[in-house]
């Protein structure tokens, strides 16, 4: 492949968690805080919702993780989600944002909340769980399959940094003042972007790689695929490595999660200092020096300890923030959330890169070879961690007694608002790491058999024709 082959290929794969995250960014640092003072909404409503979808939709991952496993088209396994859902979110990003009144009948709106966001969630992990799915597919090379992480990390990041800095006065200028049909206006603009960015990752991606060996070859050497969903979850609670990964997502989706909704809080609040939001959450672009060093930590570290390091860094990081509190120093704000968030985006390339080391090492070390399933992962984490996070956030800011009409809240509400900010997503980072300690896959053992594997192929391919198979052929003659 051509260096321009390989640069298309990783702009195009970047292009897809793009789109799914213009709209993450956009529901996680938003989507609370449009429900409770835009609409009006109780903030334990809204925790509870965000709860009970997660619980409807927690393992739909697996579940399309199972379609893809089992699709067969011509344009390959994981590539056609990319058509068939990514047009659909598009459409719902537009939904999700457009609330009719109802005659000021609450019910009804509650319900029209209550279904879209579900219909959103549904639809969001149809469109994504093929993108970590689709990176065995795209390579076999290991250090390229880095390079395609860390590519779309890069290209998500500066997406959600934009997002991240330029909503609210997009929303206050679209609006003209009419936040809430500022914030609809947005919603169809970035909807639309969502729709062209999976398309253009439809039509220029390939899966290279993803019938590398035959089924032939892949009975010889008693590999097991297109299992029943009861046989894959079986086989992945075996992939020991695969489980401890699985619950250190969830955890880091849950703490990223409810750090994203409540930091427009922690800047209204705690910190009193609404001009800072959008380069608050702009900053989300320092984690491009984290993705684009993955590459390099990489080479001289395992897997794992990239990621533990990452965490422990984060953790430092948050920690930092609240030190300007009683001056008021701003300095302290911004070096300790340019420090979590570059640990951050260390720590989410490379947990990509870990996911795709645990499918080869289900197929080489289990011989079972599902990739859509154990690929589900990160959808699995992120809706859980959605749901949990939603729902954590809501009901500390409800324990804390926050008032979405005060200006000024109490001093209960703003240690509830610090606390899911920073020292929630502190311990549950650190947490994380400890339970990393028990992940012992070697990545460096799998590259090494994924060569064996392939140059025994080559040479089964090549194999000298034997005296049997002359003679059969001196007898055709």
């Amino acid at each position: 492949m051509s260096k321009w082959q390989l640069w298309k290929q990783r702009g195009f794969y970047g292009a897809t968690d793009m789109a799914g995250n213009l709209i993450w960014q956009i529901v996680g640092l938003y989507l609370l805080f449009y429900y409770t003072t835009v609409l009006g909404i109780s903030p334990a409503f809204v925790g509870t919702l965000f709860l009970v979808v997660r619980v409807i939709d927690a393992f739909d991952g697996v579940v399309y993780g199972y379609l893809i496993d089992h699709t067969h088209s011509k344009y390959g396994k994981s590539r056609p989600y990319f058509l068939w859902f990514g047009v659909p979110l598009g459409l719902l990003t537009m939904l999700l944002f457009f609330n009719p009144s109802f005659g000021g009948n609450r019910a009804f709106q509650l319900a029209w909340i209550s279904v879209v966001y579900t219909l959103f969630s549904l639809v969001y992990s149809g469109a994504n769980t093929p993108i970590t799915a689709i990176l065995p597919s795209l390579t076999s090379d290991p250090d390229e399959r880095t390079n395609l992480a860390s590519a779309r990390m890069v290209m998500t990041n500066i997406g959600t940094a934009v997002i991240g800095a330029i909503s609210l006065p997009m929303v206050a200028k679209l609006g003209g003042g009419n936040t809430k049909l500022g914030w609809t206006i947005w919603a169809v603009i970035i909807g639309a972007v969502i729709m062209l960015l999976f398309f253009g990752a439809f039509l220029n991606l390939r899966e290279h790689n993803a019938v590398e060996t035959t089924q032939q070859t892949d009975d010889a050497n008693g590999i097991k695929s297109h299992l029943s969903v009861g046989e894959s979850l079986k086989g992945a609670v075996k992939n020991k490595p695969w489980v401890i990964l699985s619950l250190g997502f969830i955890l880091l989706q849950t703490f990223w999660v409810i750090r994203m909704q409540t930091a427009v809080y922690y800047l209204t609040y705690v910190y009193r200092r609404t001009d800072m939001i959008g380069l608050f959450n702009g900053l989300i672009i320092v984690a491009v020096i984290g993705n684009l060093s993955v590459p390099f930590l990489s080479k001289v570290m395992k897997h794992r300890n990239v990621m533990m390091v990452s965490l422990v860094t984060f953790a430092i990081g948050e920690a930092i923030m609240p030190l300007g509190l009683s001056s008021g120093n701003l300095v302290f704000l911004f070096a300790g959330t340019v420090i979590a968030t570059i640990a951050m985006g260390a720590a989410f390339s490379i947990s990509f890169v870990m996911i795709a080391d645990t499918v080869e090492y289900s197929r080489l070390a289990l011989k079972i070879d599902e990739p859509g399933i154990l690929s589900s992962v990160p959808m699995v984490g992120a809706k859980l961690g959605m749901g949990l996070g939603g729902f954590l956030s809501g009901w500390i800011l409800s324990w804390g007694g926050f008032q979405a009409t005060a200006k000024v809240q109490s001093a209960t509400a703003n240690a509830a608002i610090s606390i899911s900010f920073i020292w929630v997503p502190v311990i549950l980072s650190l947490a994380i790491a400890g339970i990393l300690l028990f992940y012992k896959l070697d990545e460096d053992q799998v590259a090494a058999s994924m060569k064996a594997a392939k140059a025994e192929q080559v040479a089964a391919e090549v194999a000298p024709v034997t005296d049997d198979e002359e003679l059969n052929s001196d007898e055709g003659l």
